[in-house]
């Protein structure tokens, strides 16, 4: 136990070399300006934006930093090794894929498809289970990271669902800087009369897949990562939809490294667990994505009153309780059933003045269960407009989420391009 503690002091001092590092504050800046993008998106919308950057980004980073932390200490204790020059081969692949589809962009993908082309060619040389387990620990960070902050900050959207139907919903998207300390080996090398750390018996997990591995000497190598996460959430609250996320792809990241692991003992698997990489992830972002487009809208009109999509803060909508998914029935004692109603109420009623909503009742296993609230609200904030409505009562702008990479795009554009030549 005192050796695995000085092990993690070291790798909490490497982490911090990587943090003062001005490559890991660049992508910081890359990140921030995604969030600047939601930002522009949801002005674009809705006429203001209530996102802060720096805020959404020091948050972003922050998990980055405690991911990061978790992530390399898995990292040393199960012993997994860099792929030497085959991370070069699968960060190329990685961005030709998201030329295909910008889900793609996944160590998943490309780390699977390569180590099949190892084990069927033999090159590039990889020791596939090390790289199943790299792939399998991000994946453990990033189902975490989803699970604390995936749902924080989520944008407010109108588009459609998979039968074509006009909803509200939420782009969940997140990014995080991950300084990762990884571990390489050092071939025939001799611990020189023991200035490391003696390590215990049963280290490492993994076999390391190297002749007389008992003499090897283990180098820590700092690292920086960008992860990223992005979903549509149409059928439940972002917070719900994160959650859901977070639980299915840490199922996928333990059977990936628990695949791993058996496939440095028993090589034959690592043709499990390579197959496994690819087919998985794209099986949890299939089932995914298919239960958000084809399962009953959340945020759609209500025959109760008219429902909210989401709250802008800050305002004294937000600070009285009202949140996205509520249905207001009542202002002031007048009944509420459209834009207009709700325009016309805050307006001829008293300040502060009562509104009276529905709630649906997340413990209850009845979807239609929900239950009536009231609260005073003061209106010295112009509280219409820091109300997003559900889509179907005028004016909504609409999203339509591309699905195909540029490669595709520009096949589709090249193809559109020749036909309307042959009909000229």
């Amino acid at each position: 136990m005192e050796t695995l503690t000085k092990l993690l002091l070291y790798v909490v001092q490497l982490s911090g070399a990587v943090i003062l590092s001005p490559v890991f504050w660049i992508l910081v800046g890359i990140i921030g300006y995604q969030y600047v993008r939601m930002g522009r998106i949801k002005t674009h919308l809705f006429g203001v934006s209530d996102l802060s950057i720096v805020r959404v980004t020091l948050v972003s980073t922050l998990f980055g930093l405690l991911g990061g932390l978790f992530g390399s200490f898995l990292m040393v204790l199960f012993g997994v090794t860099i792929p030497g020059n085959g991370l070069f081969y699968i960060l190329i692949l990685a961005v030709i894929l998201m030329m295909i589809h910008p889900r793609f962009l996944c160590f998943a993908y490309a780390g699977g498809f390569l180590s099949l082309v190892s084990l069927v060619w033999g090159f590039p040389k990889l020791n596939v289970p090390h790289l199943m387990a790299l792939i399998a620990i991000l994946h453990v960070v990033e189902s975490i990271l989803i699970r604390l902050s995936g749902h924080l900050d989520a944008l407010p959207v109108y588009t459609y669902n998979g039968v074509g139907q006009e909803v509200g919903g939420f782009s969940l998207q997140k990014f995080w800087p991950i300084p990762l300390i990884v571990m390489s080996i050092i071939i025939g090398g001799d611990t020189g009369g023991g200035s490391g750390l003696g390590m215990p018996a049963w280290w490492p997990l993994l076999n390391p897949g190297v002749p007389d591995s008992s003499n090897q000497v283990y180098g820590l190598l700092p690292a920086i990562v960008g992860l990223g996460y992005g979903e549509l959430a149409l059928t439940r609250s972002p917070r719900q939809r994160s959650r859901l996320s977070a639980w299915t792809l840490g199922w996928y990241s333990l059977i990936l490294l628990g695949l791993a692991m058996l496939a440095s003992y028993y090589p034959i698997l690592s043709w499990a667990a390579a197959i496994f990489a690819p087919l998985g992830h794209e099986a949890v972002v299939h089932r995914s994505l298919r239960n958000e487009l084809e399962g009953p809208p959340r945020y759609v009109i209500s025959a109760r009153g008219v429902r909210l999509l989401d709250v802008f803060r800050p305002s004294s909508a937000f600070a009285s309780g009202l949140r996205g998914g509520d249905v207001i029935s009542e202002v002031g004692g007048i009944p509420i059933r459209s834009r207009d109603d709700l325009l016309q109420a805050f307006m001829v009623s008293p300040n502060p003045v009562e509104v009276r909503y529905w709630r649906k009742d997340e413990q209850s296993s009845q979807e239609s269960a929900e239950r009536l609230y009231k609260v005073m609200l003061d209106r010295s904030w112009p509280e219409f407009n820091g109300l997003i409505l559900v889509p179907g009562y005028g004016g909504e702008k609409y999203l339509e989420f591309r699905t195909n990479g540029y490669f595709i795009r520009w096949i589709e554009r090249w193809k559109k391009a020749k036909i309307n030549n042959n009909n000229e």
